[in-house]
This record gives structure tokens, C-alpha cells and sequence, in this order.
């Protein structure tokens, strides 16, 4: 019986050593990668859209003479740009609404004007500047330059600055709230 026992063992031992594999297959997968140039802007990546943040000129009497603001993003003062290593880019303030019927404050070489929300017709002249001192206005479609403090994880700064002046503490000013919207592009 042991006899037996040890011939099956064997034999079924043979079988499974028998029936391995007869061939081997071999190829490829190919993986890819494709990474275009990006910008991150104010920390966020995006082309469209894109919030650059406000200019606040805040709450003032109508009888004003100078009002001042700074742009205010998420990242911080002014607006931080930073783009895919080796890339180059320009940042430019790009048009502005025309002059409507009534202009209160003092026009500039590259004005802009607030308009009034309940008086189309009605505006307060204002226009950026790139330091709070500049007396050199930013016009539209020119190229800024990084004025600010660079941040080594969001980039470039570019400060801008707004400064209405002008107004004279005139009480013929309506009162009211003003809008412009101020349109950036990042070419790059």
C-alpha cells in the first residue's frame, strides 16, 4: 500500500511539472506626458475669469478733493503672477470706458472713469498709477513691470494704484456708487 501511495505521489508530482507554461509573451505600454506653459495668478490657475482682485476707493463724502486706493487680491497688495519656468509674459491694463456726458474730478493723460450705477451719464474720472507716489499714469495696453515685493511661491508682484483727484469739495458731485471694471491680460 505504501508502494501505491508513493507511485501516485509521483505520478501526480510528473503531471504538474508537465503541464507548465510552453511560451512567453513580451511587449510594451507606452506612457505619455504632455505639459503646456501655465501662469498661476494670485496663487489660482485659470485663463478666463480670472479674479485679479478690487480697487477700493471705499465711502467718502461727495465733497471730496483726493481719494486714493490700492489693488487688494487674494494673495495680498497687487497682483502676483508666476509662470512655467523659462516662459515670458507681459501683464497690461487692457481698455477702459469712454468719457459719458458729465466728468466730475481732474482727467488724466489715461483716465478712467467711475460710472455712476443710477445716472449713466454721470462719472468720476480716476487713473492708476504704478507706486503710490507715481505721477506717471499706467495707459492702457502697455506693459507693467513688477514693482512689488515677489513672493517665492506665487511669483511677480505688480502693484497698482488709483488716485482720484480733483474733486474740489464740490457739492455738485451726486452722490451714489460708482463702477468701472478694470480688464487685465496676461499674455504669455
Amino acid at each position: 500500500m505504501k508502494m501505491k501511495l508513493f507511485l501516485l505521489g509521483c505520478g501526480l508530482g510528473l503531471g504538474v511539472v508537465s503541464s507548465g507554461y510552453a511560451a512567453t509573451a513580451t511587449g510594451t505600454i507606452n506612457a505619455t506626458l504632455n505639459l503646456t506653459n501655465n501662469c498661476l495668478v494670485n496663487g489660482q490657475p485659470g485663463t478666463t475669469g480670472i479674479n485679479f482682485g478690487s480697487l477700493n476707493f471705499g465711502t467718502s463724502p461727495s465733497t471730496f478733493t483726493t481719494l486714493n486706493a490700492s489693488v487688494a487680491g487674494s494673495a495680498g497688495s497687487g497682483i502676483y503672477i508666476n509662470c512655467s519656468a523659462g516662459d515670458t509674459y507681459t501683464v497690461a491694463i487692457t481698455g477702459s470706458n469712454t468719457a459719458p456726458a458729465t466728468v466730475f474730478g481732474t482727467v488724466t493723460s489715461a483716465p478712467r472713469y467711475l460710472i455712476s450705477t443710477t445716472q449713466a451719464t454721470t462719472a468720476i474720472a480716476y487713473t492708476l498709477y504704478p507706486t503710490a507716489a507715481s505721477s506717471t499714469p499706467i495707459a492702457n495696453n502697455t506693459n507693467l513691470t513688477a514693482n512689488g515685493t515677489p513672493d517665492p511661491v506665487l511669483g511677480s508682484n505688480y502693484q497698482i494704484f488709483g488716485r482720484i483727484t480733483g474733486g474740489g469739495d464740490n457739492a455738485a458731485i451726486p452722490e451714489g456708487t460708482y463702477t468701472d471694471v478694470i480688464n487685465v491680460a496676461i499674455t504669455y
